[in-house]
């Protein structure tokens, strides 16, 4: 267990239960929150445990969730969208944010300028892979992926091994931190593409602005967000849902020492899930503890 100061949950019944929670790839804000989360969880649960899983990320994670591999996961709204029915939410974590990143002499100024170029574009089944894709197909661009980590897309983007970088990610995030201190490069602004993109999928992204002050050495520039969720199977009982959604709200503090995005977690903002189904433990939880 951390050495953070965790609050106690009330334990759930029945005891004895392990449960698997899914979380990310080595680095990803998914990884450290959820592997702090299950701390929280281990922490008033004597009688239960709650096992971490290292993933992909969103992707796999619903794939693990939907099938019944894994018992809970973090998961991107527009991913959880994609299996209806299967999976419920326990409360919106924070929102991840699409930081697409070109050398800063790149001819590229917008996301139709990603046509046939290369893009280290997330893991494979991963929400960076996933939302981008979707955006890119709703505009008809064809890009060549590479599967790389947060870390070797750094290097990649430096060695010239691709011409675009992407991250879905929680902001700040170390991986951009880094291009931007140590690289001549800037974000491709979205504001040209963000109306008909913010139309399209109207329930899952919307825009935001990643200010000059988040990044040394980037400037400011129009993007996508996606709401990430703790999400469950339909089938959770209430008692073990409302406990886990406790657990998440009652470590807020100790979270976000982990990782800043963290700080996100808020009770007058986690039941917005919208389009994914709050589970009936968590609203009930919710219906106890407006603020």
């Amino acid at each position: 267990m951390s050495s953070l100061a965790l609050a106690a949950c009330a334990s759930p019944k029945p005891s004895g239960q392990v449960l698997t929670l899914a979380t990310g790839p080595e680095g990803a804000v998914f990884r450290e929150i959820g592997a702090a989360y299950a701390d929280a969880v281990n922490a008033s649960w004597p009688a239960g445990e709650m096992l971490v899983r290292d993933t992909a990320s969103s992707l796999e994670n619903a794939q693990l969730l939907s099938s019944g591999e894994v018992d809970a996961a973090l998961i991107n709204v527009d991913v959880a969208a994609e299996f209806e029915g299967e999976i419920v939410a326990l409360a919106r974590v924070f929102d991840s944010v699409l930081h697409l990143v070109v050398p800063e002499d790149s001819d590229i100024t917008d996301l139709r300028g990603l046509q046939g170029k290369t893009i280290a574009g997330g893991l494979e089944l991963s929400g960076t892979r996933f939302t981008t894709s979707a955006i890119l197909d709703e505009l008809g661009v064809e890009a060549d992926y590479v599967s790389l980590s947060q870390a070797d897309s750094v290097a990649a983007l430096a060695g010239g091994a691709v011409e675009a970088a992407a991250r879905l990610t929680g902001m700040p995030t170390p991986a951009i931190r880094e291009i931007g201190a140590g690289q001549r490069v800037r974000f491709i602004d979205l504001g040209a593409n963000a109306e008909h993109l913010i139309d399209r999928f109207s329930l899952v992204y919307f825009p935001v602005t990643i200010p000059s002050t988040m990044y040394e050495g980037l400037q400011a520039a129009t993007t996508l967000a996606v709401p990430t969720v703790l999400a469950v199977r339909p089938g959770m009982t209430d008692s073990l849902a409302e406990f886990l959604t406790a657990c998440l709200f009652d470590n807020a503090d100790a979270l976000s020492h982990v990782r800043p995005e963290a700080g996100q977690v808020n009770p007058r903002t986690g039941a917005g899930t919208t389009p994914i189904a709050l589970h009936p433990g968590a609203a009930g939880w919710f219906r106890a503890n407006k603020p």
